[in-house]
């Protein structure tokens, strides 16, 4: 009797220790998964080109983002806010505002759980030229209270620091030349 009990410990003792470990590597790639989920993926980029876009195709850029549907982007239900000026994607918030028919601004400020990981962009572009600011990510609170077309001052004020300006027009000459050959 003492015999087949050591023997089904034998048995048991691994298939217990095979199952913590399984439990243990699932525990793991769960928290993976749940912290990358919170983590923002800024797409100011993106959207910048989409605009830029709709520029070319309408001769002017939109005045709200809802007008990007069936045009540069997939129509399907996307949830805007703020007069379809606004959107929050991949834990970013998107705060779109025409300016002029051939100019925009457009903010991107990291909101959920690991929002401090993310910096704060804002915009300010035409078909000619970007210019672009990047700080910290903004409190919650004060993120409800950004300005559309802010000053340089308050721009300074948010710990917005301005980066390079990005050329469009050479930068899309360089992509012709280099699409022609």
């Amino acid at each position: 009797m003492t015999v087949n009990r050591i023997k089904l410990s034998l048995v048991v003792a691994p298939l217990c220790l095979v199952l913590v470990i399984v439990v243990y590597v699932y525990s793991l790639w769960s928290a993976d998964r749940k912290k990358t989920a919170e983590l923002p993926v800024e797409a100011a980029s993106q959207m910048m080109r989409d605009l830029l876009k709709f520029h070319a195709k309408k001769g002017g850029f939109p005045e709200d983002m809802a007008k990007l549907e069936g045009i540069i982007w997939e129509r399907k239900k996307r949830p805007f806010s703020a007069n379809n000026r606004a959107l929050n994607f991949r834990n970013y918030y998107y705060f779109y505002t025409q300016i002029s028919p051939h100019q925009f601004t457009l903010w991107a400020i990291p909101t959920g759980g690991s929002r401090e990981e993310s910096p704060t962009w804002f915009l300010v572009a035409s078909p000619e030229s970007c210019r672009r600011w990047k700080g910290a990510a903004l409190p919650l609170e004060q993120s409800e209270r950004i300005e559309p077309n802010p000053s340089l001052k308050d721009l300074g004020i948010l710990g917005l620091i301005e980066q390079p300006a990005v050329d469009l027009k050479t930068a899309q000459k360089a992509v012709d030349s280099f699409m022609k050959k």
